[in-house]
């Protein structure tokens, strides 16, 4: 399957799933799930070759550092699973406990890690080699410190997330919602995983040409999406219910 066909198909499993979850952005406890979606979605359209061609030559004229559009999807997954372990985290602990946890071992190694990445990108490749695909971009050694950074912040905001979602599995009314989730988990951190192994061994690198990324990516994207919006059209079911009783 190509790259574009999977951002299609990804782009096309978050649209609707924002669409079905529309009204959530007014409800504190599921407005993180929404977040995590619409940063995905903005996360892949930005990360992709088409805007690559057209922002990615804007940003360039402005800055005069390629590939801009890249590291700004980058920072939105960041912040995406960020989302997500906070929406997982809600669930579990009271307010108050929630954001102690949250603070102390999400927000804070997700705000040092996105200087640190644009430290890392604007020294090397990342923002001298221009590619309509950044994971075909070779990489040196401030590009491959760069997705080391990235990919093990990333794997760890999903780990702790999984950890939380292992809890949350244990109530069987959030069993199967839980274990979609930690399929898209997984999900990511193969991604993250494929991408560190080719960073540290750029001989696989041509193999590889981010075709394994992508669809790990895409898969990531695309089943968190699709969960969201059946977690959030069983609620919206279960409330209907009770209303008319």
């Amino acid at each position: 399957m190509s790259v574009a066909v999977l951002i299609t198909i990804t782009l096309g499993c978050i649209a609707w799933s924002l669409w079905i979850r529309r009204v959530t952005w007014s409800c504190r406890w599921e407005v993180a799930a929404t977040l995590n979606i619409a940063l995905q979605g903005l996360a892949v359209l930005l990360m992709s070759p088409l805007a690559s061609e057209t922002l990615g030559r804007v940003l360039h004229e402005l800055t005069g550092k390629w590939n801009v559009e890249d590291y700004i999807g980058h920072d939105c997954y960041i912040v995406a699973a960020s989302a997500i372990v906070y929406n997982t985290l809600g669930r579990l602990q009271d307010d108050d406990a929630m954001q102690r946890s949250f603070k102390q071992y999400v927000e804070r190694p997700a705000t040092l890690c996105i200087p640190l990445l644009l430290a890392t990108f604007s020294l090397g490749n990342g923002a001298k080699v221009y590619r309509a695909d950044f994971f075909t971009v070779p990489t040196d050694f401030w590009l491959s410190a760069y997705w080391i950074l990235l990919c093990g912040t990333l794997t760890y905001l999903l780990l702790y997330g999984a950890r939380a979602m292992m809890v949350l599995r244990k109530d069987p009314r959030s069993r199967r919602i839980a274990n979609i989730y930690l399929i898209a988990s997984v999900s990511g951190i193969l991604a993250c995983a494929v991408r560190i192994t080719t960073a540290c061994f750029p001989v696989l690198q041509p193999w590889e040409n981010g075709k394994f990324v992508w669809l790990f990516a895409c898969m990531c994207g695309a089943v968190f999406a699709l969960a969201s919006a059946h977690s959030w059209r069983i609620k919206t079911r279960w409330l209907s219910m009770h209303s008319q009783r």
